[in-house]
């Protein structure tokens, strides 16, 4: 229907262009939904912070990364500053390729720009960093968040002391228990 429209000069509103893009991602057709942005960009549409939204969630889920920062970097351009679950699913990308350096990088260039990352970003990068071994990067990441006053679920402690156990960093695995204590006051 997009594709219709966009051959025969006609821009769809972008409403329209949102439900059609979100629907058709649920299909896992997103090369498409990407070749339909770049056809309502060329003929002027004006995207919103959804459009954004929808898209680099798509996007980082088929690990399609250079997409994503070209998608991220446009909606800054636009002048929308940037959610900070556009960052999660960045970084949850970046890592499931095994790219954490530039997980980190990124992440670090995200709080240097005034974007404060939230309980959902950090939850995200401790759980990756977690996965894949990087215990002691994940327990600064939990340490850093509650200096910033986000609480950690459960889970982040967990994966954190468990990690650090079964790598045989025991003391560093029972002062994080007691951060952990003295933060619940259990």
């Amino acid at each position: 229907m997009v594709r219709r429209m966009t051959k025969e000069g006609f821009v769809p509103d972008i409403a329209t262009f949102n439900s059609l893009v979100e629907t058709i991602c649920k299909t896992e057709e997103i090369d498409f939904c990407i070749d339909m942005y770049h056809s309502v960009c060329k003929l002027g549409l004006c995207l919103d912070i959804n459009t954004y939204k929808i898209l680099i969630l798509a996007a980082s889920k088929v690990d399609r990364t250079d997409e994503v920062f070209r998608l991220l970097n446009n909606s800054i351009e636009q002048g929308y500053k940037p959610f900070p679950s556009f960052y999660a699913h960045i970084i949850k990308g970046l890592c499931k390729k095994g790219q954490f350096d530039d997980a980190f990088s990124f992440f670090g260039e995200m709080k240097i720009k005034g974007h404060a990352p939230n309980r959902l970003v950090y939850t995200m990068l401790i759980t990756m960093c977690g996965h894949a071994g990087r215990f002691v990067e994940a327990a600064n990441y939990l340490v850093e968040m509650t200096e910033l006053g986000l609480a950690p679920i459960s889970r982040c402690f967990d994966i954190v002391t468990d990690g650090l156990k079964n790598c045989g960093k025991h003391d560093l695995a029972k002062r994080i228990e007691q951060f952990e204590v003295s933060l619940r006051r259990v």
